[in-house]
């Protein structure tokens, strides 16, 4: 079952959506006190330009006269960017100096206080300081208004540089923090990575308990699956042993038979009884081969299980495997057909030892039952890889059917006596010690079935 979902992905798009809000959050409030900061700057430097230029109001003849100081305007003139307007306008609202149109919705001074207000000038946006200074020596005395202003992009500016000088570190520690969240979900996940790889690559028939420690969370999950395993194991050794001992049992029966029908074949004109006998002779020796290859899948299955493990010559092996074909008498033209091409030194291997001879016996006898004729058998060990390759000149496999010969009770030719387990318990073992094992055409034609074997057993 395979599924989209996971835990890790979801608590890593948590905190980072986490972070993401915090961060916006924060960007926020460092753009607003940055803001809020420039302001104060600008406007506490407007104002004294302001305040400055209200100080030097007098009378002059009987008018009122302003004497622009220079100081006022070289504050001001400290950012290049900004270009500075001004209006001085008497009691009674006429203008003594500066621009006519400036600030008009802003209401004449009344006090001493300090105005700051936002406005537009000829379509901009400007920022206006206003302070007023009450004159006596004026017709009926009044309060001068001043009022200063000026553009807003040093303004602006300031406070995009107070952003991004405030913000920078912030998102650093916000990616830091991430990054730190990616390692714990990854450290604390990596118990669980580690159950997984221990049983992804087990064999089929390995049921032993998840080793620990597991995480706490987990650890009443790692221990029900331990004791569906347990379970499981107890049921399969109990198939196993219940194959085992039918086969065994019935293989003495089956030989009588087999041994009868050839007796009586001989004992029996021809006719449609001798056909009959010929047909109990095929039954039995197909019933025969089925009993053997499950008693050789029963051993074959424990002695994976066992993991006792020897070092062998595979070269013995082959030996000690045509040996056993030879003694049982099944195939008399074995001697004949059967050449081997065997290197001078040894070629050792780290295997279980009824499980490694099973797997020879069953790629070789599958050769001599489906592929009478010339069969040729290769050993060959280098770079830590043995390499066995049993080749015939018989009909071969179709490409199509090349996969499903290994599932068990297949068969390409159901003329053949045979169980169709052979290539079956050869997978399994060759799988089980780490290796692989294919299916080619040999040049010329023919099948070649090529093992590859790590020269040390795979650890379980």
């Amino acid at each position: 079952m395979r599924s989209d979902y996971s835990i890790e992905r979801r608590i890593l798009f948590s905190g980072a959506a986490l972070l993401i809000i915090i961060g916006l959050f924060l960007f926020w409030m460092v753009r607003w006190n940055a803001h809020n900061a420039a302001e104060e700057a600008f406007d506490r430097v407007l104002g004294a330009a302001a305040l400055s230029i209200a100080d030097t109001v007098s009378i002059e003849d009987g008018a009122l006269s302003v004497d622009l100081p220079h100081s006022a305007f070289a504050i001001l003139g400290t950012s290049r960017l900004n270009r500075i307007f001004y209006r001085v306008a008497a009691p009674d609202g006429t203008i003594i100096t500066g621009s006519p149109i400036l600030g008009l919705e802003i209401p004449h001074g009344t006090g001493p206080q300090l105005r700051l207000a936002d406005s537009s000038y000829r379509g901009e946006r400007i920022r206006i300081a206003a302070v007023a200074r009450y004159n006596t020596d004026a017709s009926g005395g009044g309060w001068v208004d001043v009022l200063v202003g000026e553009t807003r992009e040093a303004r602006d500016q300031l406070g995009l540089h107070l952003t991004f000088n405030a913000a920078l570190p912030a998102i650093a520690v916000s990616v830091l923090a991430f990054l730190l969240i990616w390692l714990a979900v990854r450290q604390a996940f990596a118990p669980l990575r580690t159950v997984e790889a221990d049983l992804r690559y087990r064999a089929s028939s390995d049921l032993r308990p998840v080793p620990g420690p597991v995480p706490r969370e987990v650890n009443a999950l790692i221990s029900a699956l331990n004791d569906f395993m347990a379970r499981l194991d107890s049921v399969l050794v109990g198939l196993k042993s219940v194959t085992a001992d039918a086969a065994h049992q019935l293989r003495t029966p089956l030989t009588a038979l087999r041994a009868l029908s050839e007796l009586s074949i001989d004992e029996v004109p021809e006719g449609r009884l001798r056909d009959i006998l010929r047909r109990i002779h095929a039954n039995s020796v197909n019933a025969s081969v089925l009993a053997n290859q499950l008693l050789s899948d029963a051993s074959t299955l424990h002695g994976l299980e066992s993991r006792m493990r020897e070092t062998f010559d595979m070269r013995q092996v082959v030996r000690d495997t045509i040996r056993r074909l030879q003694a049982e008498g099944s195939y008399p033209t074995l001697d004949d057909s059967l050449h081997l091409d065997l290197p001078d030194g040894p070629v050792e291997i780290e295997a279980e030892a009824v499980s490694l001879r099973e797997m020879m016996r069953n790629i070789i006898e599958n050769a001599l039952v489906h592929a009478p004729g010339e069969i040729d058998v290769a050993v060959s060990g280098e770079d830590g890889i043995v390499r066995i390759v049993v080749a015939d000149r018989g009909p071969g496999i179709p490409l199509a059917m090349r996969e499903r010969v290994f599932a068990r009770f297949s068969r390409v030719d159901d003329s053949k006596p045979g169980s169709g387990l052979g290539l079956a318990i050869a997978r399994t073992v060759a799988e089980a010690m780490g290796g692989s094992i294919s299916l080619d055409d040999r040049q010329g034609g023919g099948l070649s079935v090529a093992i590859c074997l790590p020269r040390g057993m795979a650890n379980p």
